[in-house]
C-alpha cells in the first residue's frame, strides 16, 4: 500500500554536558511531545522539507546527517509515512524563534537521551528514538556522488565536447542541488574539468563558499583508473565531507569502487542525469547511503 501522506522531519540533538540531548517539541493543537515534522509541499524533495519543517517547528537551522529508519501509521484513514535523518544545529546558527508559529509548537525541551522514551507522547516514535540510539558513532560524514545534470545535446554542440554546458533544464536542476546538497555538512567538492560536471555543483558551491577542483582523474577522455582509485582513497581517507560530481560513464564505477572499499554492496543501480548517492561514514566504516533522484 502506497502511503498517501509524505511528510519529513529529524531527530535534532546535540552534546550536552553529560551525553547526547534531544530536541522535543510540544504541539498545543495536539498537546503532545514529538520530533519535529511536516507534511510535504506540492513537488518538494524530502530533504528540502525536513530542513525547512526542523527550521520552522524549532527555529533552529539543521544539519543533517544519517537517514533513519521511517515512520508509518495511519491518519485519519490515509496512510502517512514520515521520513527522519539525524540532526545537528548548524554551527554558525542561532535559534530564531520568530520563524516558530505559537499556535503550532508553542515549547521546545531539550532532553538527555536516557529521558527521551519516556518524554514522546507516540509509540510510532519509539522505534525512530531506537534506531537513533542504536548507532554509537552518530556524528557522521557524506561522501555525496553526484551524476552531472542534463546538458546541451551532442548534436547541437561544435565546439570542444568538455565545453558542452547544461540547458535549461540542467540548470534547474543544478538550482535544485544547491538546496539538497546544502542539508548535510559542507566539505571539499570535486569534478570532472567539463563543464557540464562543474555547473551542475557551482550553485551549491557559491551558497556554501565551496570551492570546487575540476580533476582530470574524473574526466571523461583524461580517465585515468589508478589516479581516480587513488583520489578516492585520499577522499575516503580524509575523514571530511566531499561531493563529487562525474560522468555517467564512470561516476557509477566510482560508486562501486567506494562500495567495495566500505565493505559494502553497491548501494544503486546506474545513476539518472542529476540523480545523487550519499555514504554516511564514521571512522572510516559505513553507517549508512541513501539515494536521491
Amino acid at each position: 500500500m502506497q502511503p498517501e501522506i509524505l511528510a519529513a522531519g529529524a531527530v535534532l540533538w546535540r552534546q550536552g554536558e553529560d551525553g547526547p540531548e534531544l530536541a522535543l517539541i510540544h504541539r498545543p493543537k495536539y498537546g503532545d511531545w514529538t520530533f519535529p515534522k511536516g507534511k510535504l509541499k506540492r513537488g518538494e524533495h524530502l530533504l528540502a522539507a525536513a530542513q525547512r519543517e526542523v527550521f520552522e517547528e524549532t527555529g533552529i537551522r539543521p544539519v543533517l546527517g544519517r537517514p533513519l529508519a521511517p515512520s508509518f501509521y495511519d491518519k485519519e484513514g490515509r496512510l502517512k509515512r514520515v521520513d527522519y535523518w539525524c540532526a545537528t544545529p548548524a554551527a554558525d546558527a542561532e535559534a530564531v524563534d520568530e520563524a516558530v508559529d505559537p499556535r503550532e509548537v508553542d515549547d521546545l525541551e531539550w532532553i538527555p537521551l536516557d529521558r527521551v522514551a519516556d518524554r514522546l507522547t507516540y509509540e510510532r516514535d519509539r522505534p525512530v528514538l531506537e534506531d537513533f540510539s542504536r548507532e554509537i558513532a552518530r556524528e557522521t560524514v557524506p561522501i555525496v556522488f553526484v551524476r552531472h545534470a542534463v546538458a546541451m545535446s551532442k548534436a547541437d554542440w561544435f565546439d570542444q565536447d568538455e565545453l558542452r554546458p547544461l540547458n535549461q533544464r540542467g540548470r534547474e536542476r543544478a538550482q535544485q542541488l544547491e538546496v539538497l546538497l546544502a542539508a548535510f555538512p559542507a566539505g571539499a567538492a570535486y569534478s570532472s574539468s567539463s563543464a557540464r560536471c562543474l555547473e551542475t555543483l557551482l550553485p551549491y558551491c557559491a551558497a556554501e563558499g565551496v570551492a570546487v577542483t575540476g580533476l582530470p582523474e574524473f574526466t571523461i577522455g583524461t580517465l585515468k583508473p589508478a589516479k581516480a582509485t587513488a583520489r578516492l582513497d585520499e577522499i575516503i581517507e580524509s575523514g571530511r565531507p566531499a561531493v563529487v560530481c562525474g560522468h555517467g560513464e564512470h561516476i557509477d564505477e566510482m560508486i562501486a569502487y567506494t562500495s567495495g572499499r566500505l565493505g559494502t554492496p553497491v548501494p544503486v543501480g546506474p545513476l539518472e542525469k542529476g540523480e545523487f548517492v550519499v555514504f554516511h561514514t564514521a571512522g572510516g566504516r559505513l553507517v549508512a547511503t541513501e539515494h536521491h533522484d
